[in-house]
C-alpha cells in the first residue's frame, strides 16, 4: 500500500488534470508550463524534435510532445514538483501507468463490469468537458454586458472592513465554564463591549478589558474585508448600514452574540471587477445553455428517487456538480 501511495500521487494528477489544482484542457498544448523555471529550462524542446524519442518501454516508444501532453495536464503541486525535480518523477510514474495498465489489459480486466464502467464514465466526463470548454471558449463578453451586469448588481460588489467580538453562548444543559457563557453573561458582555466601542475605545482596549479563553470570546484583531454578498444577511443588514467608524447593535445567532465595529466600506469602480463579472456572465450564459439542452432532450427524473434526503431550507437548495474547470 505505500509503494501505491508514493507512485500513485503523481499519477492522480495526471490521469485527472484539474484534481489537484490544475484544470484540464480538450486538447493539450505541445509546451510545458512547468519547464518555465531554470530547473527545467534546459529541457525546453525545440520546434523540430517534438517527435523526439525521449522514453522506451519494451517496444513502445515516447516522444517528447507525448512527454508535454501529459505535463500539460498535470496538476498545480505536480507541476512544482517538475519545475523542481525536472521530468525523471514523470517519466517513471508515467512507465509504471504503462505497464501496469498493459497488464490489467493482458489479464482482460477492462471487460470486467466495473472497470468498464469507469472506462464508460471516464469517456463520457472527458467529451462532456471537452464540449464544456469548447462552448466556453466561443461565447462572446461584450464590454456593454458587463457595464450592464455591474449597473444591476453593484450592491453585490461592496465590501465592508470590520472588526468583530464573538462571544460564545454557552449550549443549553452544559455546565463547563470553557463551553461559553450563560446567555445571561453573554448578553450582559455584548451590551458592555458595544458601550465601550460606542464611547470610542479602540477594539484593542476593549479586547484587553473583556480579555478571556479563546474557546470563550473571539475577536479580530486584525481588521477583516468582507463583501456583502458572501455575508450572512443578519450580518450583512447589521454592518452595511452602519457608517464608516459605526457599531453595530448586537447580533443574536445560534451560538453566539457578535458586536462589530465598521471601519469603512469600499465601492469598488467598474475596471476593478470587470474579471469577475465577465466570468459570472459567461457562466450564466454557459447555464443557459446547457438548461436549452436539457429542455430539448426532455429530461425527467424520479422524484421519488431523487427526493432529498433532508428536510428544510436546506432541502430547498440543491447543489450543482459543475465541471471540474470553471470557466
Amino acid at each position: 500500500m505505500e509503494n501505491r501511495k508514493v507512485w500513485g500521487i503523481c499519477l492522480a494528477m495526471i490521469v485527472s488534470a484539474g484534481g489537484a489544482g490544475g484544470q484540464q484542457s480538450a486538447t493539450p498544448p505541445k509546451t510545458i508550463e512547468a519547464r518555465s523555471t531554470s530547473a527545467t529550462s534546459a529541457h525546453m524542446p525545440a520546434a523540430d524534435s517534438a517527435q523526439k524519442v525521449v522514453l522506451k518501454i519494451g517496444s513502445t516508444q515516447i516522444t517528447e510532445s507525448e512527454i508535454d501532453a501529459v505535463v500539460s495536464h498535470l496538476g498545480v503541486k505536480a507541476k512544482a514538483i517538475v519545475s523542481v525535480q525536472g521530468l525523471r518523477p514523470v517519466a517513471e510514474d508515467y512507465t509504471k501507468m504503462l505497464l501496469l495498465s498493459q497488464r490489467a489489459s493482458d489479464e482482460r480486466l477492462d471487460l470486467t463490469p466495473d472497470i468498464r464502467f469507469q472506462l464508460q464514465l471516464q469517456r463520457v466526463e472527458t467529451l462532456a468537458q471537452a464540449e464544456y470548454d469548447k462552448m466556453a471558449g466561443e461565447l462572446q463578453i461584450s464590454q456593454e454586458e458587463i457595464s450592464q451586469y455591474f449597473t444591476a448588481h453593484r450592491s453585490e460588489f461592496e465590501t465592508v472592513q470590520v472588526q468583530e467580538f464573538l462571544i460564545r453562548k454557552r449550549p443549553q444543559g452544559t455546565e463547563d465554564p470553557k463551553q461559553g457563557l450563560t446567555p445571561e453573561e453573554a448578553r450582559s458582555t455584548a451590551e458592555s463591549i458595544r458601550k465601550a466601542l460606542l464611547s470610542g475605545t479602540a477594539v484593542e482596549e476593549v479586547a484587553k478589558t473583556f480579555d478571556t479563553s479563546i474557546s470563550v470570546m473571539l475577536v479580530d484583531q486584525r481588521p477583516r474585508t468582507l463583501r456583502r454578498a458572501e455575508m450572512k444577511p443578519i450580518l450583512e443588514k447589521a454592518t452595511f448600514d452602519l457608517p464608516d467608524g459605526g457599531v453595530s447593535e448586537i447580533v443574536d445567532i445560534a451560538q453566539a452574540l457578535i458586536v462589530v465595529k465598521v471601519l469603512a466600506h469600499q465601492r469598488p469602480e467598474l475596471n476593478e471587477v470587470t474579471a469577475e463579472i465577465r466570468n459570472k456572465v459567461q457562466q450564466q450564459k454557459l447555464d443557459a445553455e446547457v438548461d436549452a439542452m436539457k429542455k430539448k432532450a426532455g429530461v425527467w427524473m424520479d422524484q421519488e428517487y431523487f427526493k432529498p434526503l433532508v428536510t428544510g431550507s436546506s432541502a430547498s437548495q440543491p447543489t450543482s456538480l459543475p465541471p471540474r474547470s470553471q470557466p
